[in-house]
């Protein structure tokens, strides 16, 4: 009965330890696949403030994503073979470590040296360059895992089965926990310092559990408290006249307001910038009035609606055309699809809500959803130097008829070139409207402004009542030929937008390219000479 009792006593213990450590290794696999999502979230959230959140960025940082996985795969499988699993595991996951410490600090080396490639390979390159790494360490951990657990139990395909199963789930909180709460609230640098953390647990459990490997864990963990150490050194020079009043990283990108005295002038400027490109501009001493002619341009076109007008804005930047139409008796509903905007506007650019109705929503969204009808519906919307499609498709327009009441008014505000080849893009934006059956018209000048204004009947833009301006409108000219372009717009090369054919990116790369470039050459200069960080 004794040697029964014991053989049973040992059995159950070698089942404990067994089921045990196979809950580490599920644990490592859902870590791994937290992980490789915070990897390419906080990747491409890095990459945004050098060349923006559009397709082509998000086309390199996910083909990045793949082929590092891929490349993990491989290698992973390969060294299982050749290798104890164990050592193996450890020093991928410390390795995974201490890269995904480095990714901040190799991506402000790296990125300013790719400035000159072009948006798509410079995005390309920059993800390669801090995210190619740990995210093959990361691939190589699954199959070691696999290889693990199949030393402790039979039956390949489900232990396959199990491990992408839990490290699919990982991926999944993670995205979620990344996008709704830790880059929002927290940052890029400490999103990816709490994932180094969380990864490094792991190695640390390998050591509690085998006793092996401390004086490597040791060193690990050095490695990485220099690099926090280096990371956290104070770059802000108290002495320089560019100030950064705000900074913000966010799933929809980094939002920061700049002031920058003029020695010209003797004038301080305020800038918002979404991903380094300009989406505001305002004298301090003036706010909320645009240092820009189109805010003025667009709310004297407006002006030839009585008080009490019913105006939608989609997108609120700074909240300069949201104050002129506030100013000109208007009754606004405002709507963002960024919950940080509002509060920049009100604390920087003069904005006051008072009287509007402030909605954060997407665009499209609000106006399938609504059941309001509107005089006038603005459409001025940004990520960075990239107008969102969906917003300018024929879908898009035909959406919008239905909200606009029949003598109402659309105004579209738009960058870039309308002739020739590189201005196809706005072109097809023109011709789109055309084909959802608005009567149009637009305004294009040299400096790079483009408008346009559509209506069921034509409306006539000759006769503009003064009295009817903002003070601020008054002083801008506000003739006809400074409202509207009678020059034809030639639309047969252009296309119809679609929800089903996202081109409208792919029609602008080129003057998007060229935005980008000059206003990284004007940004980059003073942050790298300054030592301010481009995200914090």
């Amino acid at each position: 009965m004794g040697n029964k009792s014991t053989t049973n006593t040992t059995k159950d213990e070698l089942t404990g330890t067994v089921t045990f450590r196979i809950n580490i290794l599920i644990l490592v696999a859902f870590i791994e696949g937290a992980t490789v999502m915070a990897i390419e979230l906080a990747g491409a959230k890095m990459i945004a403030p050098f060349y923006g959140t559009s397709l082509y960025v998000w086309a390199s940082v996910l083909a990045v994503t793949l082929g590092g996985l891929t490349t993990g795969y491989y290698f992973g499988g390969w060294a299982t073979y050749r290798f104890s699993p164990q050592k193996l595991l450890f020093g991928e996951l410390l390795l995974g470590t201490i890269l995904i410490a480095l990714m901040p600090l190799l991506a402000l080396k790296v990125m300013p040296a790719t400035s000159g490639l072009g948006l798509r390979t410079g995005s390309l390159v920059s993800a390669l360059s801090f995210m190619i790494l740990p995210l093959i360490c990361m691939g190589m951990v699954s199959p070691t895992i696999i290889q693990l657990k199949n030393e402790e139990l039979k039956g390949t395909g489900k232990t396959v089965g199990t491990i992408y199963a839990i490290s699919t789930i990982g991926g999944i909180v993670m995205t979620l926990l990344m996008g709704f709460y830790l880059l929002p609230e927290w940052g890029i640098r400490k999103s990816v310092y709490l994932t180094a953390f969380l990864l490094g647990l792991m190695p640390v459990l390998l050591v509690i559990i085998h006793g092996k490997y401390k004086i490597l864990t040791s060193g690990g963990f050095l490695v990485i408290l220099m690099i926090l150490l280096v990371s956290t050194k104070p770059f802000k020079d108290p002495d320089i006249p560019l100030k950064y009043l705000y900074s913000s990283e966010g799933i929809l990108g980094q939002v920061t307001v700049l002031e920058n005295p003029d020695p010209t002038n003797n004038r301080i400027y305020r800038h918002l910038f979404i991903n380094h490109i300009a989406q505001t501009w305002d004298e301090k001493d003036f706010v909320p009035f645009s240092s820009w002619r189109y805010p003025h341009r667009l709310a004297t076109v407006a002006s030839i609606k009585p008080v009490g007008s019913k105006v939608l804005l989609i997108g609120l930047g700074g909240g300069n055309m949201a104050m002129e139409y506030k100013r000109m008796g208007f009754v606004v509903d405002v709507v963002d699809i960024d919950r940080r905007m509002p509060v920049v506007a009100e604390k920087y650019f003069g904005f006051t809500p008072e009287g509007m109705n402030i909605f954060i929503d997407d665009g499209r969204h609000f106006i399938r959803s609504t059941s309001k009808n509107y005089d006038i519906i603005a459409i001025d919307v940004l990520n960075g130097e990239a107008q969102p499609f969906h917003m300018f498709t024929y879908e898009a327009f035909v959406e919008l008829k239905k909200i606009l009441k029949p003598d109402g008014l659309v105004i579209i505000n738009n960058q870039g070139y309308l002739y020739g080849d590189h201005g196809k893009g706005a072109r097809s934006i023109y011709k789109t409207l055309l084909e959802a059956g608005f009567k149009a018209k637009h305004f294009c000048q040299e400096s790079g402004d483009i408008h346009f204004y559509a209506s069921f009947e034509d409306f006539d833009f000759h006769n503009i009542n003064e009295e009817r301006l903002n003070e601020c409108c008054r002083i801008m000219p506000h003739v006809y030929t400074d409202l509207i372009t009678e020059e034809a717009i030639d639309t047969t090369d252009a296309f119809v937008l679609t929800d089903d054919k996202p081109q409208l990116e792919n029609l602008n790369i080129y003057e998007n390219e060229e935005w980008r470039t000059n206003a990284m050459g004007w940004i980059l200069k003073r942050q790298t000479d300054n030592r301010i960080p481009f995200f914090n």
